[in-house]
């Protein structure tokens, strides 16, 4: 059975050979080919070796285009993004761009043909699908309107304002919801899927009510329709944390495909969207990944995995994985779906 097979077996809910392994690397890209992630996310070259190594050294049945997924569109739309050449700490906007509800007026939507690295993850994506051909499924990430909301006018002042102006919340949020529309868009036009990722918007981060009252209406009405209306099939949004007390929000948006994070309740993920049909995807946490034995991970997969076996609609992987974590620990987790599906 090839990865593209596998996937979209999990995605209809029909049986495969094995759960499709997907782990959360995207900074880590750069440790696979010895370089910084400042260096490999502004490189072309750069980027798609990584790309290459990540496929050859843990087999994971989807590639992702991304590095530092929440600071592309941000900088594109004017954001300071901080670089750090010869150091393994990832890239971040340096300082919010608006100053209050007066700046929506002067936002720019970003052309994903011209402005910022767009062009550069759209290339990258656009290679690597000719490249693999139908086998290997590339998916581009896309940031979510509320993570994108607050990189451009800060995370606590956006928070504030769902109570103290939630008209301009609102108006933010429609201008990011275009911004990523635009980029998904520019990724199916070369045949990419787009996965959304708004880790911003987990109850950790924001609360339930924000998540209701703002980021699900963003989603249902705009984001999701709008992808799918340009050929979207999959529309995967990824927020991490505990997102059970959102649970239902999430299953709301519309969204293809989910992420039941660790430390979220397994159980009611399996029971909801087996009832609606929705695949998700586990994970073990990211911190064992990235602290414990390849042994210890193994043995907290096949944990995980025997609370899903027979279960469709399921994807397997864990949390980020860390620039510095040992790559043995990741293959010990495709290791581990690997025994359990021969057994």
């Amino acid at each position: 059975m090839t990865k593209r097979e596998r996937l979209d077996r999990a995605y209809a809910f029909e049986p495969a050979d094995k759960l499709p392994f997907v782990p959360a690397v995207y900074e880590h890209k750069a440790r696979l080919v010895g370089r910084s992630p400042s260096e490999v996310c502004r490189s072309l070259d750069l980027l798609l070796e990584a790309l290459d190594k990540e496929l050859e050294l843990y087999d994971p049945d989807a590639l992702t285009v991304g590095l530092d997924v929440y600071n592309v569109e941000a900088e594109a739309v004017g954001c300071e993004v901080r670089y750090f050449d010869r150091s393994p700490d990832v890239a971040a906007v340096a300082a919010p761009l608006l100053d209050g509800p007066a700046g929506l007026g002067r936002l720019r939507r970003p052309d994903p043909e011209r402005d910022g690295r767009m062009p550069l993850l759209v290339e990258a994506a656009a290679r690597l699908r000719t490249a693999k051909g139908d086998d290997v499924p590339v998916r581009g990430a896309v940031t979510g309107p509320f993570s994108l909301a607050c990189a451009l006018a800060g995370t606590e002042q956006v928070l504030v304002a769902t109570l103290e102006d939630p008209a301009f919340v609102r108006a933010l949020l429609a201008f990011a919801a275009e911004v990523a529309l635009d980029f998904g868009r520019a990724f199916l036009a070369q045949g990419v899927e787009p996965i959304l990722f708004d880790s911003k918007a987990s109850p950790a981060a924001a609360s339930p009510r924000v998540f209701r009252d703002f980021v699900l209406p963003v989603y249902r009405d705009a984001v999701v329709p709008g992808l799918r209306g340009a050929g979207a099939r999959t529309t995967p949004l990824i927020i991490g944390g505990d997102t059970t007390p959102v649970l239902e929000d999430l299953l709301e948006t519309g969204a293809g495909q989910i992420l039941c994070d660790a430390g979220a309740d397994l159980d009611l993920f399996l029971r909801r969207c087996a009832e609606e049909r929705r695949p998700f995807r586990v994970s073990v946490d990211a911190r064992l990944v990235h602290t414990g034995s390849p042994e210890e991970i193994r043995g907290e997969a096949r944990r995980v995995l025997s609370r899903v076996a027979g279960r469709p609609g399921i994807l397997f992987g864990c949390g980020v994985v860390a620039y510095d974590c040992d790559p043995r620990n990741v293959i010990a987790l495709r290791e581990a779906r690997d025994a359990f599906a021969a057994a």
